[in-house]
């Protein structure tokens, strides 16, 4: 089973792929994770979330990798310009739009079962409503356990409001190729079209808590705005581009 800080951002990845919201965030959101030893807490990563109407920007404190040998501080998702940006800290940023990813998908999927795969993995994974609800963060929350099939001794505790309407709609129409396959099949995928927003994840192995990621921080403000923005003087480079140039400086 995936961590919860694994599984948060797989939700967040579906959401993006979802149909738009009415009414929508704007504001801050941070994010804390903890991982746990029998009855110690350990944090592990702190994250933010920066909402606008047409921009997300998901920041954490830490460095990650991405296509191997990139490293990334920062995803700001530009509805506006339907395109994902990845921030590496330096004066070149490297931009991929929608076509870029439906593109590369569609590759992919010429070159084995991948849609297949996707389907098979995602039935394996199901929720379960389970009633109960509290105010998290001064939002009412409801509880809803994850469970995959697979991992029968854990689970995943997942409370969620409907408080919290974020635009997650990069796009309205479809996805092609195994990310459409993605959406359509993962259970995850009906909650956020049901306009949830989740506030806390905890991960369980054998009935043991293993790791927590919660909403520490909500601001409803305007502070987004200042960071839903490509820095000033950074350029803004293409995949194609990007991989050129860090070729030519080798």
């Amino acid at each position: 089973m995936k961590k919860a800080s694994y599984l948060l951002s797989a939700m967040l990845m579906v959401a993006c792929l979802s149909q738009p919201v009415s009414a929508q965030f704007e504001g801050q959101i941070t994010y804390t994770s903890y991982e746990y030893a029998g009855a110690e807490q350990e944090e592990k990563d702190e994250f933010n979330l920066f909402i606008t109407p047409d921009r997300i920007l998901l920041q954490g404190e830490n460095k990650y990798e991405f296509m191997g040998s990139l490293k990334t501080e920062g995803v700001l998702v530009r509805l506006d310009f339907e395109d994902f940006v990845f921030l590496t800290g330096d004066d070149k940023v490297l931009k991929i739009s929608k076509s870029d990813i439906t593109s590369m998908m569609k590759m992919f999927d010429n070159g084995g079962n991948t849609q297949e795969k996707v389907k098979d993995k995602s039935e394996d994974v199901s929720y379960e409503r389970t009633g109960e609800t509290k105010t998290i963060k001064g939002y009412k929350s409801e509880k809803f356990v994850f469970r995959d099939e697979t991992e029968k001794d854990e689970h995943m505790e997942v409370w969620m409001t409907k408080d919290i309407n974020v635009n997650w709609g990069m796009l309205a129409e479809p996805w092609n190729g195994s990310a459409q396959t993605m959406i359509d099949n993962f259970p995850m995928s009906i909650i956020f079209q049901e306009k949830y927003f989740p506030i806390r994840v905890e991960s369980f192995d054998g009935g043991q808590k293993e790791s927590l990621l919660e909403a520490s921080n909500i601001n409803e403000s305007s502070v987004a705005r200042a960071m839903v923005k490509v820095p000033s003087g950074v350029q803004v480079l293409s995949l194609q581009d990007y991989l050129f140039q860090k070729m030519s400086e080798q």
